[in-house]
């Protein structure tokens, strides 16, 4: 069987699986750390109420890429840690607000996507890291 072609494909997309596993490890880790009590999945949830309190939850699910049902979830689990509460829109939308606790932890959390941001741009010239994140633009349109 000496002819028998073998598969030599990049292998991105397990390649891009595989490091936001890391990614998300390292995240949870650091939030451990921090002793913050949020997982990344609300970490996420967060993030973008600090740039825009009052999302919407169809809203948070465009800007972080997470299905309806999870975001539901996280938001469920911030609402019980007390990090935001929820106002209904209509019968199949909510307004998701923070609360005075998650504004405490802002600092905290922003620090940690500091960090987190650093250690990514260190992997790599910053060429490199354009290049890549066009890439990953261009798959997620």
């Amino acid at each position: 069987m000496e002819n028998e072609k073998t598969y030599d494909m990049p292998y991105v997309g397990c390649l891009m699986g595989s490091a936001f596993q890391r990614l998300t490890v390292q995240l949870e880790a650091a939030l451990k750390r921090e002793g913050l009590g949020i997982t990344s999945a609300e970490y996420m949830i967060l993030r973008a109420l600090y740039s825009r309190d009052g999302l919407q939850q169809c809203e948070i699910v465009d800007m972080v890429g997470k299905d309806k049902s999870s975001i539901c979830r996280s938001v469920s689990a911030l609402a019980k840690k007390d990090l935001v509460i929820t106002e209904p829109v209509s019968y199949k939308c909510i307004r998701v607000w923070l609360t005075d606790k998650a504004r405490g932890i802002q600092p905290r959390v922003m620090l940690i996507a500091e960090e987190r941001h650093k250690a990514l741009l260190n992997l790599a010239p910053q060429k490199d890291i354009e290049a890549f994140v066009r890439v990953l633009k261009a798959i997620m349109n």
